[in-house]
């Protein structure tokens, strides 16, 4: 019989093929007969309802007494069961060789010696299966390498069968197969199919994706409209002159390994194994992108030039392609007629240290014709109670004031509008604890499922080159609108700087800041000013190159009036520097940026709000007037503690702390007197305090 027999424990023959198909059924994997006219198909009309269900054993028994060969179907139905093929001409080209080379150089080995002791098998055509079950859901068929048929077509290398995907396994015969040949089991059965990730399973569709030869999607579209008249576009120099080793590796990219055919592997930062792109697949010299964590797009092909516009110009060409002329790239039309390096007015020549004449050169003086007018830069974050903003994208800027003077609440809203916008934030710390931070940010009310935008740092180290470039990666993969530099003077202190020195306080700028703004963020810096005012000028502490380094909006934060737990309170806002001046435009005065009005909510939280006015009659001043009218109308003297009793009994809400405050701010009025009576104070009416009564105070 065909396949092969063996006896059954009731005396009957068993065959090959039917034991194959009952130890795959017994395995939880869906099984149907195959087709013996080598076509390739289900043996069977109906095989659709087996994608849903798996046979019953009596349907087993009739279909495989004589069948064939086996067939499984993948997906849900065989505990999501996917099978990976190397095709036959990809095996004669050795690319499981090179699959298994850069599995050993990308952390994958372990990975790629579990499917190869799982289960393997040949094919007819000399191609390989392997059979795995993924931890999740198993998507459809996908093509993972290709590469450009005879006329015209396409070859396919790899490819998988997902869900619903039919797959003739061994020992399935001839008979099922156009050229007569067998499927081969090489390793493993039914019972040792390995289980994968749905992490792992991805990694292991990169590799085999890193052979695909067809062109894929590419970032091309705004790149062709930027190529001048001229020979030599800035971004064809650049592609031709720069590495891929020098675009990636700065963002934090690792360089795997390089096949024989010149494609080179690279992993994304903060990962650890598996491949995330590939560099010259197809002999293109393109960066290719598989995974959609990074600042690339997933699936998509970019040249050197298309990825330098993404990394620093957020994508704009026509910015990507001028700031590129001005480092030296290209050749334009004019530059080449007049042969610029003997085309001097001066009669002087300008030449590097190698000789060489200097062509372009940002000190060399153009017309003013040469230089593009930019639009202006406006606040788009920490909204004032009209509608303005404060703080501008893309630029340096400060807030500033004495120690608990609330500058970092002031930040701290900024965050939460950020977040609750739907926005990244990176923060920071030099000053507090993660716990603080997030304490306040509660407090603020800010959204908690939006805590997973907030990213945070909080270091206790030198920052050194290697920092930088992980940071750098970071910030291109999570792309923040804000990023909070809590503590100037802790960071440059940490960093071994002097505080009083330019050149220092310069340093700290180009090494810290101004590259946290690379990719569009705003940044706000939080410092500290002296407690002296007559010394302190119009900046925080130290040298005035910090003050210089702001080309956003600088803000002093004052106490107005005191707060803290149950106290509301107010901060005044001042505007000492404005480089784009659009916030000094809503002052009127061009300095009084307004009031930032801090409530306490029943339930606790804090409300911040920025008034453009001056300071609103608040809860507290209505507070005051409420306890001067209670002990006026009660006619007698109390303690402070029956006092809060008696006014909690008339719904007077005042907790214990903001009426002690209250009680000496009423005192050192005149509006109370007090008496000390034994071992407490006695509270009675001696005058009548209005809210904002300002010139009881004594004020003309």
């Amino acid at each position: 019989m065909a396949g092969g027999q063996s006896k059954t424990e009731n005396g009957g023959s068993m065959t090959k093929i039917l034991k194959t198909a009952l130890e795959f059924a017994s395995n939880g994997i869906s099984v149907v007969p195959v087709a013996t006219d080598g076509s390739k198909r289900p043996g069977i009309n109906s095989w659709k309802e087996f994608q849903e269900r798996r046979a019953t054993p009596d349907e087993l028994l009739a279909w495989f007494a004589s069948a064939e060969g086996v067939g499984v179907i993948c997906g849900k139905v065989s505990g999501n069961l996917e099978m990976l093929e190397l095709e036959g001409r990809a095996v004669a080209r050795k690319m499981h060789l090179d699959v298994a080379e850069i599995a050993r150089n990308s952390g994958l080995e372990s990975l790629w010696q579990k499917l190869n002791a799982g289960y393997v098998e040949t094919t007819p055509s000399g191609g390989l299966h392997w059979l795995y079950r993924i931890d999740g859901e198993v998507p459809g068929n996908t093509k993972l390498a290709r590469r450009p048929g005879e006329n015209g077509g396409i070859d396919v290398l790899a490819e998988t069968r997902g869900e619903g995907g039919f797959v003739i396994v061994a020992p399935t015969n001839g008979t099922c197969h156009p050229s007569g040949g067998a499927w081969t089991l090489l390793i493993g059965g039914p019972s040792s199919i390995p289980t994968i990730t749905r992490e792992e399973r991805d990694a292991l569709h990169q590799l085999f994706s890193m052979f695909d030869e067809i062109p894929k999607v590419e970032y091309l579209a705004e790149e062709i409209k930027t190529k001048p008249e001229g020979p030599l576009s800035p971004g064809d120099d650049y592609n031709a002159k720069v590495s891929w080793n020098q675009i990636l590796e700065p963002l934090g990219w690792t360089k795997l390994y390089s096949t024989r055919d010149g494609v080179t592997a690279w992993r994304r930062p903060g990962k650890t194994e598996g491949i995330s792109a590939t560099t010259n697949h197809g002999g293109t010299d393109k960066f290719y992108c598989f995974t959609t964590s990074s600042i690339f797009d997933g699936n998509t092909s970019y040249s050197k030039f298309a990825a330098y516009t993404l990394i620093e110009h957020n994508g704009d060409f026509r910015a990507a392609a001028k700031a590129l002329r001005q480092m030296g790239y290209g050749e334009s039309k004019e530059l080449q007629t007049l042969n610029v390096p003997d085309y001097n007015p001066s009669g002087v020549q300008m030449h590097d240290e190698e000789g060489n004449v200097i062509a372009d050169s940002s000190w060399i003086p153009k017309e003013i014709g040469d230089y593009e007018l930019e639009a202006d830069v406006q606040p788009t974050m920490l909204k004032r109670e009209d509608g303005n903003f404060i703080l501008y994208p893309g630029k340096i800027n400060a807030i500033f004031g004495e120690s608990e003077s609330g500058k970092t609440w002031v930040a701290l809203e900024a965050v939460r509008q950020e977040l609750s916008a739907g926005n990244t934030v990176f923060y920071i710390d030099f000053e507090d604890s993660a716990r603080g931070i997030l304490n306040r940010l509660k407090t603020l009310k800010t959204p908690t499922e939006r805590f997973k935008a907030f990213l945070y740092a909080n270091p206790d180290s030198p920052h050194t080159p290697a920092i930088s470039e992980a940071l750098m990666a970071s910030l291109a993969e999570f792309r923040p609108s804000l990023v909070v530099v809590d503590g100037v003077n802790a960071a440059m202190n940490l960093m071994g700087l002097d505080l009083e020195k330019n050149k220092d306080a310069t340093a700290f700028s180009q090494t810290i800041l101004r590259p946290l703004r690379a990719f569009g963020a705003g940044i706000l810096t939080i410092d500290h000013v002296t407690k002296s005012k007559d010394t302190r000028g119009n900046y925080a502490i130290g040298a005035q190159a910090k003050r210089a380094d702001i080309d956003g909006v600088a803000v002093s934060v004052a106490v107005e009036q005191p707060f803290g737990r149950g106290i509301d309170g107010a901060l005044s806002l001042t505007v000492t520097k404005d480089r784009p001046g659009f916030v000094r435009a809503i002052c009127p005065d061009a300095k009084t940026l307004g009031i930032a009005n801090v409530k306490t909510n029943p339930d606790e939280s804090i409300s911040l709000v920025i008034s453009g006015g001056s300071v609103k009659v608040s809860t507290r001043e209505q507070k005051m007037q409420a306890v001067s009218e209670f002990l006026e109308k009660a006619g007698y003297e109390m303690g402070r503690n029956q006092l809060a009793e008696e006014l909690r009994n008339n719904h007077i809400g005042i907790g214990n702390d903001e009426l002690k405050y209250i009680l000496d701010a009423l005192v050192s009025g005149g509006f109370v007197s007090h008496r000390k009576d034994g071992q407490k104070y006695l509270y009675g009416h001696q005058r009548n305090f209005l809210a904002f009564d300002v010139k009881a105070f004594g004020e003309e």
